[in-house]
């Protein structure tokens, strides 16, 4: 009996030293919707009346998937501070099943996340398809649920959220001072493709207590240019929010350069987008409350984006959330009302 024990006192010793080293997180979350949407399209995307047979005016109501997705992390301790990390992730249709992407149902799922990398004191690098360091800098009002099909409150975004076949380093913090920049190399852009480098984005944060403040610029080489052209579609954004405790207010501001605007063909377009957003926390309650402008140059009328919210937290994993959007142009006008409920694991 006594050698049991210690047999297994030693199995025990062994193991736990493995066991601090290497930390595998499984994750994930569920989160679908009731939703109701009403499309009237009058025009096409260059602005034209459309004939009386082609107009849309419709009305439905649907069970969307939110943010959906299962995921694996991790890092191993390497010894001398370092370490190394990965993460996987994919996103799936929890509504109708199938991946998000092709609404088909065909059992698939789409990748979101899959990167390795090393981190230490002199900050982190990671190689896969990851988070883009503009999205992380600029894009602070993307806090609704947002499990929309056909408006959206995210929609006047003009960054990339997440890119393939990206080389990343982020720094250490630096008294709230944090520098990112990553390299696109043949990346999956949905642009187009060259021979090296395809982008590079570098960014600016700065956090701080009550205050976050970010910025960022994504170049393109020439060689890709949105599939348009000779020359790049350049964006730079700014955002800023600042905590009064009750309430929370965000700003951000972009600007795109396009050579040739895809749907009209006017070339040195430049298009402009603002967003300004507020939150209240009531308890376990949060109210939102945005708005937002597209202006591009091929336009006469500006997309408006509009969205308020109210979300109620029955924990730190579980909540339910009743959104409305609104996405207008012209004489074209798209909203839409999700009642969901999300669960994280």
């Amino acid at each position: 009996m006594n050698k049991k024990l210690i047999t297994l006192a030693v199995a025990a010793a062994m193991v736990a030293p493995l066991a601090a080293v290497a930390e595998t997180t499984l994750y994930g979350r569920l989160d679908n919707a009731l939703t109701w949407w009403d499309l009237d399209v009058k025009q096409d995307r260059a602005g034209n009346k459309l004939p009386r047979e082609d107009r849309i005016d419709e009305q439905a109501w649907d069970t969307t998937t939110g943010t959906t997705r299962i995921g694996v992390k991790g890092s191993e301790d390497l010894g001398n501070g370092l370490k190394a990390i990965f993460q996987a992730e994919w996103a799936f249709n929890s509504t109708e099943g199938g991946s998000t992407d092709d609404g088909g149902g065909d059992g698939n799922l789409k990748n979101r996340l899959g990167y390795v990398g090393l981190a230490g004191g002199f900050g982190t690098v990671a190689i896969g398809r990851q988070w883009t360091p503009y999205y992380g800098a600029v894009n602070k009002t993307d806090v609704f649920n947002n499990p929309a099909s056909e408006a959206s409150a995210n929609g006047n975004y003009l960054g990339l959220t997440r890119v393939g076949n990206a080389v990343a380093y982020a720094s250490p913090n630096f008294g709230g001072f944090t520098v990112k920049t990553a390299l696109i190399i043949d990346g999956e852009t949905g642009l187009g493709d060259s021979d090296g480098v395809d982008a590079w984005n570098p960014s600016i944060e700065y956090n701080n207590g009550p205050i976050s403040i970010g910025a960022s610029y994504l170049g393109y080489n020439d060689d890709i240019a949105a599939g348009n052209g000779d020359e790049p579609e350049d964006r730079w954004g700014i955002s800023g929010s600042y905590n009064f405790g009750m309430f929370k207010l965000i700003a951000q501001y972009e600007d795109r350069d396009e050579t040739e605007n895809d749907i009209t063909g006017d070339l040195d377009n430049e298009t402009d987008a603002w967003t300004l957003l507020g939150e209240a926390y009531l308890g376990n309650n949060i109210l939102r409350a945005q708005y937002g402008q597209v202006d591009n140059d091929a336009f006469d009328d500006e997309l408006d984006v509009w969205a308020i919210g109210i979300q109620h937290n029955f924990s730190k994993a579980t909540r339910v959330y009743a959104e409305y959007y609104s996405n207008s142009h012209d004489d074209n006008d798209v909203s839409e009302l999700a009642l969901g409920l999300r669960h994280d694991f």
